[in-house]
């Protein structure tokens, strides 16, 4: 072999290896680039607005920590011609996700449909616990612009089983308490829908039939309801919770709950808050310490387990109750028992 063709050998292996080399070194780069940019994933909920540009997209994508160059996501796009397939709406994401990962979501019709959040509303929330809870989860951007669809006078029309709503009273007592899956582009009015349809399957008409025969409004039930669900979480007591109250209403007696003043008082931050001996003073439609009678409304939205016991409350004659201190109640007939039992369970020795 001629010493010239050994020199095209070694210069041809040269050239091989740089090219390896260069790919090899291109392969790393790109995995690196591509990687999650977070070993411990945060989930980021992220709107892409309808026609937005892709330079946009990846910017704000980058400037929430959910790729690690913008300039690879814009390359990634253009070479795969995925920029016009980009689809808007919201979608949840995090930050354990490659830059592939979330270009092949955000560019798959099917992967964006199936794109949904789990949200629990917990029995005896009130509404804007649930719009809390729906800002949590990335699906609502203000709890005002939520608590200003639940008063749309066009629920009524809807659902028939709010008519006996007074005029002016929102939607609390009838957003039915369970967990749900939502999909991430549902508004307000989405969400709103589904808390009252499963109210009204759950609460089926020959149920709410009921309050006929107890000479009362669904309304008024509804509102009994939520009182009691505030008032004990044990499942026997329900009922004769109801008692009391419906007790009490028929005798012109205060409720005097509890839950009703904390209802008018309550606050973000604190919805429930621990009440004084003057809060009872406390002028307003829902102090039920002030008169006798039902508040304008519920405070809550009630279990079907409490609005059962609304419906089918136990025969009674009791007139008080006080709690124990171990999430149960002790019930009295007369003021005389009731002061006993007060002294017994909530004075100090």
């Amino acid at each position: 072999m001629s010493t010239r063709a050994r020199h095209l050998i070694v210069i041809g292996s040269i050239a091989v290896l740089a090219l390896a080399t260069i790919f090899v070194t291109e392969q790393i780069i790109a995995r690196q680039l591509d990687s999650a940019e977070d070993d411990v994933p945060r989930t980021s909920y992220f709107v892409i607005q309808p026609n937005e540009s892709v330079d946009s997209i990846a910017q704000r994508l980058h400037d929430e920590g959910l790729i690690r160059s913008p300039a690879y996501f814009r390359f990634r796009v253009r070479l795969t011609n995925s920029g016009e397939k980009i689809i808007a709406g919201r979608y949840r994401l995090d930050t354990g996700m490659t830059t592939s990962e979330i270009i092949q979501l955000v560019t798959s019709k099917d992967a964006a449909l199936a794109q949904e959040v789990s949200v629990q509303f917990i029995e005896g929330w009130r509404t804007e616990q649930f719009a809390e809870k729906l800002l949590q989860a990335g699906l609502i951007t203000s709890v005002d612009d939520f608590m200003k669809a639940t008063e749309d006078p066009k629920w009524n029309d809807k659902f028939p089983f709010l008519h006996t709503r007074p005029s002016g009273v929102a939607l609390e007592g009838y957003l039915f308490p369970d967990t749900y899956n939502f999909r991430m582009d549902a508004t307000p009015d989405d969400i709103i829908e589904t808390l009252l349809q499963t109210f009204d399957e759950r609460v089926p008409t020959d149920m709410r039939a009921q309050a006929d025969a107890l000479g009362l409004t669904l309304h008024q039930v509804i509102t009994i309801a939520s009182i009691v669900e505030r008032e004990t979480a044990a499942p026997e007591e329900r009922p004769v919770v109801a008692s009391v109250y419906y007790n009490r209403l028929t005798r012109g007696m205060p409720l005097q709950a509890d839950p009703t003043v904390q209802y008018a008082l309550g606050s973000s931050g604190n919805w429930w808050p621990q009440l004084t001996g003057s809060d009872l003073d406390t002028n307003g439609s829902y102090n039920t310490y002030l008169g006798p009678g039902l508040p304008p409304g519920p405070i809550c939205n009630p279990s079907l387990a409490s609005i059962q016991a609304a419906l089918q409350p136990a025969q009674t004659d009791y007139l008080y109750f006080v709690a124990t201190g171990d999430g149960t109640h002790v019930f009295a007939r007369t003021a005389e028992e009731h002061q006993e039992n007060v002294e017994k369970y909530q004075t100090g020795p």
